[in-house]
């Protein structure tokens, strides 16, 4: 690994305006860290000052005014008890304003800071500084590293450095997660407060639930969409089943029509008004996870979506299907995939049968239990392919075999092939389903 640069002097007259961008600051105030000791923090702290055989190391958060620190180990009384400093004495404020490492061996020979108070004040002289980061980017602070005589920053060292660092803003972005997941839970709440003043009429119960639901699908180049929700027959019965379709932005240097399409479709675990209520949340987790790792497959979405659910809560279980299709630079389409335990998409393509996109890891909400990690699968989509993703509900009959009623639902779709993709999953729910349960069923009609 090439050795970080230190980052390049600010020009003359930079303020700090500069650290007052609102959806900083808003990430600085949800992660709710202070000038107060945390645990974590401080474990992020000890690790530096221990790895890197320094005097003292922080974890600062840089506010417009002051810099504190949640995480210390070193600091000299009375900054110990204090944990902060204004930023005539903070050097991490250069790293949030390049959004880059700062690196100095010898303080008063470094144009960027060899006026800083805190040489004469505190007596740092070597600084090495990486930034923290929340999951849209923003850089919120520091973990840095300091000495009180000058010197030479060793390449492993620093090695050790960032990497604690993108460990470390891993922590921030959990407790980030965690906010937006209270938030979620206020609304899953408030909802199913909703929902229980109107339980004395189901039927309105479910066509709420049923709005709820239902996601707008993006209108995008070369595809047809459409997608059904229908509840079941029984409205003592109130299911969980989802779908959604996110359209991610193109990769750098990729043109636009080649963004990512991510479709998702499952099911949570149960039918009560817990299982429709955990499903909102469960899909919000879910698109979060796939913004965040944006660039990475599906099953690594689906892993980062399930150790959040299982840290942060709510500890939902059930299938789910995440599937990302994107358009070649040859102007074929291909999808990938990651099955969590649900039933398998559906392709059919010009000229062939049927093909069962097969390829399941086990459900979701169970991550102590994997034995190895989520995988992916990949095909080939030609143009004037129908996909076709739905949940159990479609093909899931009492005393009668799965693979049953899948071979149902394949037949008929072959019968349909050239159908109109926007009336297809009406159509076939009203057919096919049962009405014992909850159906989502999504159609995706890829070019002419």
């Amino acid at each position: 690994m090439t050795p970080p640069r230190s980052a390049a002097p600010a020009p003359l007259g930079v303020s700090c305006t500069d650290l007052a961008d609102p959806a900083r600051l808003r990430s600085l105030a949800e992660a709710g860290l202070s000038a107060d000791p945390d645990p974590d923090m401080d474990l992020f702290a000890g690790r530096v000052r221990r790895w890197l055989g320094v005097p003292v190391a922080l974890v600062s958060l840089v506010h417009p005014e002051e810099q504190v620190f949640p995480g210390a180990s070193g600091l000299p009384e009375p900054l110990d008890w204090e944990r902060r400093t204004p930023l005539t004495h903070s050097f991490c404020q250069h790293v949030v304003m390049s959004a880059k490492p700062l690196i100095v061996e010898d303080a008063r020979e470094h144009e960027l800071v060899a006026d800083n108070a805190a040489i004469r004040d505190l007596g740092v002289i070597a600084y090495a500084g990486f930034p923290l980061t929340d999951g849209a980017g923003n850089v919120l602070g520091s973990l840095c590293a300091l000495d009180m005589v000058p010197r030479r920053w060793d390449p492993t060292q620093l090695d050790a450095l960032e990497d604690l660092a993108r460990m470390c803003s891993v922590a921030l972005r959990l407790r980030l997660a965690t906010v937006d997941a209270d938030r979620e839970r206020q609304r899953r709440d408030e909802l199913d407060a909703r929902l229980r003043q109107q339980l004395q009429s189901r039927t309105t119960a479910t066509h709420i639930l049923q709005r709820a639901m239902l996601a707008t699908l993006p209108k995008v180049g070369g595809l047809t969409m459409a997608a059904h929700y229908a509840p079941a027959d029984s409205r003592e019965d109130v299911g969980g089943d989802w779908y959604d379709v996110v359209r991610l932005p193109a990769r750098d240097g990729d043109d636009d029509d080649r963004g990512v399409l991510v479709l998702s479709v499952g099911d949570i675990a149960g039918h009560t008004l817990s299982a429709a209520t955990e499903m909102g949340q469960v899909r919000s987790m879910l698109r979060q996870a796939t913004w965040d790792r944006a660039g990475e497959p599906p099953s690594g979405v689906v892993a980062a979506f399930e150790d959040a659910d299982d840290i942060v809560g709510p500890r939902a279980r059930g299938t789910l299907v995440l599937a990302h299709l994107q358009e070649e630079r040859d102007g074929t389409w291909a999808m990938t995939w990651s099955n969590a335990g649900h039933p398998p998409p559906i392709l059919l393509a010009p000229g062939r049968p049927p093909q069962l996109l097969d390829g399941v890891d086990p459900m979701f909400g169970f991550p102590h239990l994997l034995l190895r990690p989520r995988t992916d699968a990949r095909v080939a989509v030609p143009a004037g392919s129908l996909l076709f993703l739905h949940t159990d509900g479609l093909v899931e009959r009492r005393g009668e075999d799965l693979d049953v009623g899948t071979a149902r639902l394949v037949e008929r779709l072959d019968q349909l092939r050239d159908e109109d993709a926007t009336t297809l999953p009406e159509r076939v729910v009203a057919e096919l389903s049962p009405g014992e349960d909850d159906v989502v069923a999504l159609a995706v009609r890829v070019g002419a």
